[in-house]
């Protein structure tokens, strides 16, 4: 039964949320499946933006803590691709960040509080915690 109002949006699959990105959108659960993408998540939401050298440099020192060792340059490289090609175009498509490419700019985007709380929580529960 149509009420008369248009629901063709409703299951639109491929469209953005409007708004603030919410727990109930299966694009956050595939965003936040990743240690990084999550980590990286984190950091944005205690500093809202950074460039993407920025990002390598906290995930980088996060797995050097983490493992008791230094990373190399070839890590570094490896990071960067991984970073630009899978995890901001992905954490991107969630609506969790904006990232222009240009100027290799991450910033958060706007996410419900209950959002915020489980990045939070995901993070906090790791055995080491913060970097």
């Amino acid at each position: 039964m149509n009420d008369g109002r248009d629901v063709s949006r409703e299951f639109d699959v491929g469209s953005k949320p409007a708004g603030a990105v919410r727990l109930s959108d299966d694009r956050l659960y595939r965003a936040l499946a990743s240690t990084r993408r999550r980590r990286l998540s984190w950091f944005l939401l205690e500093e809202g933006r950074c460039t993407v050298e920025e990002s390598v440099n906290v995930l980088l020192g996060w797995a050097a803590a983490e493992a008791d060792t230094m990373r190399t340059p070839d890590d570094r490289r490896r990071l960067v691709i991984e970073l630009v090609h899978v995890h901001l175009p992905i954490l991107e498509d969630s609506g969790i960040v904006s990232y222009d490419r240009t100027d290799g700019i991450v910033e958060l985007e706007t996410l419900d509080p209950p959002v915020e709380e489980l990045i939070r929580r995901s993070v906090g529960s790791e055995p080491s915690a913060r970097p």
